[in-house]
């Protein structure tokens, strides 16, 4: 029936191996960003897409932010942070703040490239999406009081939660995501929502 049908679809996508993501990603990656000289008339910060495997299935990195900071207290994120004048380029801005946050330490090198660079809503960031591809778990720590939680989320279970988000946007595009009680929402999703069209939609 079909419902079985869906679900044999779904299936087979939690069971993309590196290589099959690697090459369902690639066509909407952009190059990784050239070093930042000039000034810039807007507010710059850059995220890492962390995308590893564990028990053979891919799986990505969220935090939840603290409830003591100003901005975007609560939130479910991505690692990552604003542009800082000793950082050469954004690329280097999302390696160091999730070193700084998560533990993790990254090359230049692991990065294939970004997403489509997403706006937050209230605080006027423009972000950058970076994505790193691992066939190996990774064990993350939180390092610093901005982060108050570290989830390893299932990839493409998580993407199948997509929902209209009508709460948060009143913009008809705007989408929001669920991993087990935390709901994703704001720049988060919408970066969530590439690898949704990437991984999902373009290969039913």
């Amino acid at each position: 029936n079909l419902h079985k049908f869906y679900f044999n679809i779904f299936l087979c996508l939690d069971m993309l191996n590196k290589s099959e993501i690697f090459s369902r990603l690639t066509p909407s990656l952009n190059a990784i960003t050239k070093n930042i000289s000039d000034p810039v008339p807007f507010r710059l910060a850059a995220v890492l897409v962390i995308i590893h495997y564990n028990d053979e299935t891919p799986h990505i990195f969220l935090t939840k932010r603290s409830s003591k900071i100003t901005a975007h207290a609560n939130e479910v994120s991505l690692p990552g942070g604003s542009f800082d004048k000793a950082d050469t380029s954004l690329a280097d801005t999302a390696i160091r703040e999730t070193k700084e946050e998560i533990g993790l330490n990254f090359q230049k090198s692991d990065l294939i490239g970004h997403l489509d660079v997403v706006r937050t809503m209230t605080s006027n960031f423009i972000i950058y999406p970076f994505v790193t591809l691992q066939d190996k778990t990774l064990i993350p720590h939180i390092l610093n009081d901005e982060v108050q939680d570290i989830m390893d989320a299932p990839l493409i279970e998580t993407l199948q939660t997509i929902d209209k988000d009508y709460i948060h946007s009143s913009f008809e595009d705007a989408y929001k995501f669920t991993y087990q009680r935390e709901v994703i929402w704001g720049a988060t999703a919408r970066i969530l929502k590439q690898l949704y069209d990437c991984l999902c939609i373009n290969h039913k």
